[in-house]
């Protein structure tokens, strides 16, 4: 059966002028994303026997998106990278889920309102020198994990070989290997303090 799926989704994958390196036997469907506004295809690789259906992004000032063999991303997951996204073999990711190795946005209001018409007027910046008030940091996702759908994960986490993120889980901070992760999540809310980095 589960030959079966692959052989349907290989017919219908799709090679678009996407801006990625696909190993030949990965297969990316036609709801298949890839705005790879930090260059080359070497910035978004998909390895052997790996199905992409969700959306790839890097910024125009940088960003790595790798994604090992036998893995499978979901219908609408997206992906948003700014430093490094490393993805190991044999990972799951469902559906719906949101990975992301920066912040996107300042805290400051009027660091966030030059950005956003920077893209709007120039285009996304190309350094990071025109994105103050953003940080970054990797993501790695190692191998034989699955992400359950609706799962978000933010930066500099790093998720250990095997374990399992549950579904609607928030990752803020590593998970270790062999485990079952989830979250309840409970609201704060705190005045803005601006120019704290760890929103």
């Amino acid at each position: 059966m589960i030959q079966r799926l692959y052989n349907g989704l290989r017919r219908r994958t799709h090679r678009r002028s996407l801006n990625a390196q696909l190993h030949p036997e990965a297969v990316v469907t036609p709801e298949t994303q890839v705005e790879n506004f930090a260059g080359g295809p070497e910035r978004v690789q998909i390895g052997a026997h790996s199905c992409v259906r969700g959306r790839l992004i890097t910024y125009g000032h940088g960003g790595r998106i790798a994604i090992g063999e036998w893995c499978y991303v979901g219908v609408r997951t997206e992906i948003w990278s700014m430093d490094a996204i490393t993805i190991g073999d044999r990972v799951m990711i469902a559906h719906d889920v949101n990975i992301h190795d920066g912040t996107a946005h300042s805290m400051d209001p009027e660091e966030r309102h030059r950005h956003y018409r920077h893209i709007v007027e120039r285009g996304h910046p190309r350094t990071s020198e025109e994105m103050p008030g953003v940080f970054s940091a990797p993501v790695v996702i190692e191998d034989d994990v699955w992400i359950s759908f609706g799962v978000t994960i933010l930066k500099g986490v790093t998720i250990g070989k095997g374990s399992v993120i549950a579904a609607k889980s928030t990752v803020l901070r590593d998970v270790p290997p062999g485990v079952l992760y989830r979250c309840e999540v409970t609201p704060v809310i705190t005045p803005l303090k601006l120019g704290v980095s760890d929103a």
